[in-house]
């Protein structure tokens, strides 16, 4: 693929997209709008502004940590006193800027969201290159306990490299016993998760984004259809259900979607919620190593 611009210039042209429509969409959260109302206005944004969309926007609300965002024909909507987390992904040739805030619906921000968006600056602050991500973990672990709250042992923050979200590289969101050395040139999602419950995501059973993986050869006709799309629109970026919804009715594509997963062409991002139903607040920006620090690219 031919680039446009250097990476530096396109990750900082993905951030700068991304810390714009993160700041427009969270003005338009209010009781009773809807969720796919905020979801098309990012989604549509980012376009409009010359990126495209990394992920679907998620939209994850009180107990539910991660990797929601409205299915086809979804009419929830949101609520009062709802902690919406509204996380962003925006790519410029494959260099992606990944953003996310929390807000609590009509009354703002209080001490849990804090917690994560303290813990967001200190670890930013602690990142230089030399540093362990065992370190950076440790502070995220240390601030969000002070607020008398627990990070979530199983979310981390992600290293970012050209069309990969997560490329196995982690900043986690407590101390552990090895880590990797941050270097110059590294590219990080820090996304610190505060939870006022047990500390810990699980799956729910139910899964509305997808990735794709590798090709195999498939039985159903309706499952290669949706596989040429994908690998052609998204590459191996995530992409929603509700993306696909011209495609096909959505029985069928429902079942072409479960076909691909079970035979290991699509991976399923499940739906993330806190073990003991506890509130979860999520703070985000995405970082360029460079030799004096942590330069954010996603805001200040």
């Amino acid at each position: 693929m031919e680039q446009s611009s250097s990476p530096y210039e396109s990750y900082k042209k993905a951030g700068k997209i991304a810390a714009k429509v993160l700041d427009e969409a969270i003005k338009l959260i209010k009781p009773e709008v809807k969720l796919v109302e905020i979801a098309d206005f990012v989604e549509r944004k980012i376009v409009e502004l010359g990126g495209k969309p990394a992920f679907p926007c998620n939209i994850s609300i009180n107990e539910r940590a991660a990797h929601y965002t409205p299915k086809i024909g979804d009419e929830s909507v949101f609520k009062e006193g709802d902690y919406v987390k509204l996380d962003i992904g925006v790519h410029v040739d494959g260099y992606i800027a990944d953003v996310a805030k929390t807000v609590i619906v009509g009354s703002g921000r209080d001490d849990l969201i804090r917690a994560s968006e303290d813990a967001l600056k200190e670890a930013i602050k602690a990142i230089e290159p030399g540093v362990s991500t065992s370190y950076v973990g440790g502070i995220i672990e240390e601030t969000i306990k002070s607020y008398g709250y627990k990070p979530i042992i199983n979310l981390t923050g992600h290293k970012l490299e050209r069309y990969r979200l997560h490329t196995g590289s982690v900043i986690p969101n407590v101390k552990t016993a090895s880590g990797e050395v941050i270097k110059a040139g590294d590219v990080y999602a820090i996304e610190p998760f505060a939870t006022n419950g047990f500390g810990k995501v699980v799956d729910e059973s139910e899964a509305v984004i997808f990735r794709y993986i590798r090709d195999k050869p498939l039985r159903l006709r309706d499952a290669r259809i949706v596989l040429q799309h994908v690998k052609k629109e998204y590459k191996t970026l995530p992409f929603a259900e509700r993306w696909l919804a011209d495609l096909m009715p959505k029985l069928k594509l429902y079942n072409a979607l479960r076909h691909l997963v079970y035979n290991q062409v699509f991976h399923a991002y499940f739906i993330l919620r806190e073990k003991n139903r506890g509130m979860v607040s999520q703070a985000e920006h995405t970082v360029i190593v460079t030799e004096k620090g942590a330069e954010v690219i996603t805001g200040k």
